[in-house]
């Protein structure tokens, strides 16, 4: 069976509680055990209720018990192939604490338009009808889900929601999009010319590197804003650059790409090569040109297919 990763962790703990305490194990235990906090655990014990995996015992001395398929997939082989993350449901604009375990699309060819069936865990309260909701991407077919909820189902934990736009992320590699030719700049040379470097190229950073073309930073026009407030100009690009510079393979699948920039809030990542030296960056605009050429792309191959009837 397959299992989410963060499920998995707190099945596990259970079971190993469980079998040493022999006794139902309540929320707060597991919470003290992984150090998480205790809402987090019933949101995630929600997600194996419903998966068949745990059951709770309700009564003094209640608590939760692995189920004997949950023994069997916390005691079996899982290896790292079989374990997924679940999809968080974004609510509104704000990441919520509502799972969703399946996603059924349905209706593509209805003229009440496309809708999707949520099978979730967590408290459903946080959604009411008319709830803007963004799903994925979904880790099979990559599809982004932008919708409004039409109806919530509590007891059945589904929730149904219109699609207003669906979104597939292609699958693309890192060189296949970034910027590459990179011009760089050494650390220690004065900050007025990489600001130049920047103003002639209408570019926004330069990947920092030493002689031996090893990445050691990046420099931005925000680092060297901050520069000139402070009045100083005359300095070093080392005094200013960022030293934790993100870095990706050339291999690096988008999607990831993607998560990093949404996690880490940033704008661009530096593509480095197998010994560790730049080979390119992959900005937002790249991210945004692929979907728009992919697109673009997709229009010209109906023109031509029309013309060849």
């Amino acid at each position: 069976m397959d299992i989410p990763q963060s499920l998995y962790e707190i099945l596990l703990a259970l079971v190993n509680l469980y079998t040493s305490l022999k006794r139902p194990v309540t929320s707060v235990e597991i919470a003290e055990y992984v150090g998480k906090s205790d809402g987090t655990i019933r949101n995630v014990i929600s997600a194996l209720k419903a998966m068949g995996l745990v059951e709770a015992k309700t009564g003094p001395g209640g608590g939760y018990v692995p189920t004997v398929k949950g023994l069997e997939v916390a005691r079996g082989p899982v290896g790292l192939d079989r374990l997924w993350e679940p999809l968080r449901l974004f609510v509104d604009g704000r990441v919520s604490q509502v799972y969703v375990l399946e996603l059924d699309l349905l209706g593509l060819g209805s003229p009440l338009g496309p809708r999707v069936i949520l099978r979730t865990a967590g408290n459903l309260n946080q959604l009411s009808r008319g709830s803007k909701v963004v799903i994925g991407p979904t880790r099979a077919t990559r599809i982004i889900v932008f919708g409004e909820v039409l109806e919530v189902h509590p007891s059945r934990k589904e929730v149904l929601v219109g699609v207003e736009s669906l979104v597939a992320v292609p699958r693309v590699r890192a060189r296949e999009i970034m910027t590459g030719s990179v011009v760089s700049i050494g650390p220690r040379e004065p900050l007025r010319k990489a600001a130049q470097a920047l103003l002639e190229r209408g570019i926004r950073a330069l990947p920092v590197v030493e002689e031996d073309g090893r990445l050691v930073g990046i420099i931005s026009s925000q680092h060297i804003a901050q520069a000139f407030l402070d009045g100083n100009l005359d300095a070093a690009v080392e005094d200013y650059m960022d030293r934790s510079v993100l870095t990706v393979s050339l291999e690096e699948d988008v999607l990831e790409i993607m998560r990093v920039m949404e996690e880490r809030n940033v704008g661009r990542v530096v593509v480095v090569d197998e010994q560790g030296r730049p080979a390119g960056i992959v900005t937002r605009t790249d991210v945004l040109r692929m979907f728009t050429r992919l697109y673009s792309d997709f229009d010209q191959s109906a023109v031509v297919r029309s013309n060849q009837r």
